[in-house]
């Protein structure tokens, strides 16, 4: 893989990381497992890390736009697929009692980034803190899908060829967000 590519992907993946934690609603996890699969698992721990970076940033993005227009940064975050005003109530309860244990442990409730973001400064959260915990938050997520698909892809590999990898992933993905979609409340 050539220098340039590399850095093409890390440059998207960043930007994906951004997008993320700001309206977008397709995880850079795509782009990370990609990665893992083409490049192996030190290029897809670099990739996490600058998608943690890129979603610090966007979730920066989104603290600040909440502190000057709150009502405004909430909508358009309830206006992104798949968030309602449950999960944002059940969200700022957790930020309210401990808000980086909430950061920490949201992925795992399936709570967007992009709500803790535009909560965090009615938390009490400073800017530097919540963008430090972002890091801690998103980091170990992509790194284990993509490092993980890494080396997936490498016990695969035995069996299948580079394309049929990236034909499996991409059918994983598509089958991933049929099921979310599906899934998603109306």
């Amino acid at each position: 893989m050539s220098l340039l590519r590399t850095h093409t992907l890390n440059i998207a993946v960043f930007l994906w990381g951004v997008a993320e934690a700001t309206l977008f609603f397709f995880v850079p996890d795509v782009l990370l497992t990609y990665i893992g699969v083409k490049q192996g698992p030190r290029a897809a721990a670099t990739a996490s890390l600058v998608a943690a970076f890129g979603a610090a940033m966007g979730g920066a993005l989104m603290f600040v736009w909440s502190q000057s227009d709150p009502n405004g940064a909430y909508a358009a975050v309830l206006a992104v697929p798949a968030i309602s005003a449950e999960m944002a109530r059940d969200a700022a309860v957790a930020m309210d009692a401990n808000w980086f244990a909430a950061m920490l442990l949201g992925p795992l409730s399936s709570t967007p980034f992009k709500l803790y973001a535009i909560l965090a400064p009615h938390a009490g959260v400073s800017l530097p803190a919540f963008a430090a915990a972002s890091i801690a938050a998103r980091l170990p997520r992509f790194l284990i899908v993509g490092v993980g698909a890494a080396f997936l892809a490498r016990l695969l590999r035995r069996r299948l060829s580079e394309s049929q990898l990236i034909w499996l992933l991409a059918g994983a993905w598509l089958l991933f967000y049929a099921v979310f979609f599906a899934l998603m409340p109306n």
